[in-house]
C-alpha cells in the first residue's frame, strides 16, 4: 500500500490506484502525505482545507473526510491515520508515501557513485508522475513543502545527468537535456550539461547555437551573463 502525491493524489493498493471521491478528501490526503509522521492539530488541518473562512461544520467535515481516507487505507498496518489528543498523524514507513520514498532514495544516492548512484536516482526520479498534487491547488500551508520537493526533483535530475555522463551516456542525454532546458530555461546547470554533452559527442556547431540561445535568454530575462564554466565550453567550441 502506498500513498501517491507526486502527481495526482491517490492510494495505490494491490495494483489498483484509488482516489478519494470528494475533492476535500483529496486535499486532506495531500496534507497528511506531505507531513507524514508528524502530529497535525485539527486547527491546522482546518486551516489547510479552508484557508479563509471555514464552515461551522469544519471539524465534523474533517472527521468525515478522515473516515473516507481510512476506508481507502484499510487492510494494511501502515500507512494509517492515528487519532491524537488534539489532532491526527499519518504513520508510515518511507515506502508508504512516494514523496517520503523519493527523499530517502535521493539521500541514499548521494552516498554512492557510479552505477549505484545512477540506479537510485533513476528510481527516485521515476516516482514522479506529474507535479506535486497535480490537478488541485496547493494548500497555502503546504506551499513550502511542495516547492522544496519540486526543487529536490530538479536537483536529483541534474545529479542523475552528471552520473550518467560520467558513465559515458552523453549521446542518450542530449535529447533529454534539450527537453529539460525548454522546461526549465533559467536553470543554467542544465544548459551547462547540455553544452558539455554536445561538446563531448563532437557536435561543436550545436554548442555554439545553444550557447547563443542561453546568452540571449539570460540577458533578456535576468540581465546577466552565463557563468565562466559555461562560457569556457563555448570558447572551446569556437576554437574547434
Amino acid at each position: 500500500m502506498e500513498i501517491m502525491v507526486l502527481g495526482r493524489p491517490m492510494v495505490h493498493v494491490g495494483g489498483n490506484a484509488l482516489r478519494p471521491l470528494r475533492r476535500m478528501a483529496r486535499v486532506l490526503l495531500g496534507l497528511f502525505a506531505l507531513r507524514p509522521n508528524r502530529p497535525l492539530t485539527l486547527e491546522w488541518l482546518i486551516d489547510g482545507l479552508w484557508p479563509t473562512k471555514p464552515p461551522a461544520s469544519a471539524a465534523a467535515n474533517v472527521r468525515s473526510h478522515i473516515a473516507e481516507l481510512r476506508r481507502l487505507l484499510a487492510g494494511g498496518t501502515k500507512p494509517s491515520i492515528e487519532t491524537l489528543d488534539d489532532g491526527y498523524m499519518l504513520v508510515t514507513a518511507p515506502h508508504g508515501v512516494d514523496a517520503l520514498l523519493f527523499r530517502e532514495l535521493v539521500a541514499q544516492a548521494r552516498k554512492h557513485t557510479g552505477p549505484d548512484a545512477a540506479r537510485l536516482l533513476t528510481e527516485a526520479v521515476g516516482l514522479w508522475r506529474g507535479d506535486v498534487l497535480e490537478g488541485m491547488s496547493i494548500p497555502a500551508v503546504l506551499e513550502a513543502e511542495a516547492a522544496m520537493l519540486e526543487d529536490l526533483r530538479l536537483s536529483a535530475t541534474e545529479e542523475l545527468v552528471e552520473v550518467r555522463m560520467s558513465l559515458g551516456h552523453e549521446h542518450d542525454l542530449v535529447p533529454i537535456l534539450k527537453g529539460l532546458v525548454i522546461e526549465h530555461p533559467l536553470r543554467e546547470r542544465l544548459w551547462h550539461q547540455l553544452l558539455l554533452a554536445l561538446w563531448t559527442t563532437g557536435r561543436r556547431s550545436e554548442v555554439l547555437e545553444e550557447y547563443q540561445r542561453l546568452w540571449s535568454l539570460l540577458d533578456r530575462e535576468l540581465g546577466v551573463r552565463p557563468t565562466q564554466a559555461t562560457t569556457e565550453l563555448n570558447e572551446l567550441a569556437r576554437r574547434g
